[in-house]
């Protein structure tokens, strides 16, 4: 009776082949794509990061500027340029001839009171929101990409009405704080649009807010006579509760411009990592 070698035959090829491949696939794309978010994540949390930065600035320019009751701008003749908006002006002759002088007490000829006019000093009062709100303008004129307002519900200038963000912010901070003990807690709200970060911080008033936002009765004459501040509101702030908004814009990095912007190193264990991915399906092959 004629016997018959029986012949054990392996994996085929291809069927091997998928056995390691698509395990590999598996994992490099599951890797891949866990890198890409995390990197994404981590691209987030940095340019939140930075938004906090420019509203530390913010509230540390209104600090600074608080502990001195507000800064007073000095200009120097009577036809000085106005240095913007300002609260309040006083004006003074440096000498007590100037002063006789412009107010009559003596009889000189015009030179001499052009000379006095020359001479005179004023001092114009901005409060620290004035001095936020104009370094938020210098800002912006410098072509900054990092950018900031103030802004509340209601405010004295229509200038710094709130948009639809600050909007959806206000409303976000104010139930947060209506939920807490303690209102003075710094709230904050953040969302991404067209390729920038948009961050808000809720501004707790301050006593020394109330010398403004108080009543429109108690509030500076220049605010009062001045059409620009006739926004239709701004008033009844209340010190220690949410009253406005620090919002600051900035530009969140592309994940394309991330990759483009990674150093060679990176490439470098990119590159080692594959040519080890391929040598071990190289020796996976010629072992079996």
């Amino acid at each position: 009776m004629e016997k018959r070698a029986i012949v054990q035959r392996g994996p085929q090829p291809s069927r091997l082949g998928l056995r390691l491949i698509v395990p590999m696939l598996m994992f490099a794309g599951g890797l891949g794509t866990a890198t890409w978010w995390l990197s994404e994540s981590l691209v987030l949390r940095q340019t939140i990061s930075e938004g906090r930065t420019v509203a530390d600035m913010v509230e540390n320019i209104g600090r600074w500027a608080s502990q001195y009751g507000g800064v007073h701008v000095r200009t120097e003749g009577a036809n000085a340029k106005i240095p913007g908006n300002f609260l309040t002006r006083s004006v003074y002759s440096v000498s007590g001839a100037d002063n006789q002088v412009l107010q009559g007490s003596r009889v000189e000829a015009a030179v001499v009171e052009r000379s006095a006019l020359d001479r005179v000093e004023a001092y114009h009062w901005k409060n620290p929101a004035l001095i936020q709100r104009e370094v938020a303008d210098v800002i912006s004129a410098s072509g900054s990409k990092a950018r900031y307002r103030l802004t509340a519900r209601t405010v004295l200038n229509k200038n710094n009405a709130p948009d639809a963000f600050e909007r959806e912010a206000l409303d976000v901070v104010q139930a947060a704080a209506d939920t807490r003990a303690n209102a003075q807690n710094a709230q904050e709200y953040w969302r991404v649009s067209g390729g920038r970060l948009l961050y808000a911080r809720s501004v707790v008033a301050q006593p020394s807010c109330l010398r403004c936002h108080d009543k429109p009765d108690s509030a500076p004459e220049f605010i009062r006579t001045n059409a620009q501040f006739n926004g239709g509101g701004g008033y009844g702030y209340v010190a220690g509760k949410p009253a406005g908004l620090i919002s600051v814009s900035v530009p969140l990095a592309s994940m394309n411009n991330a990759v483009k912007t990674l150093p060679p190193e990176v490439w470098a264990a990119i590159a080692l990592a594959g040519v080890g991915a391929l040598w071990m399906l190289v020796l996976a092959f010629s072992r079996r």
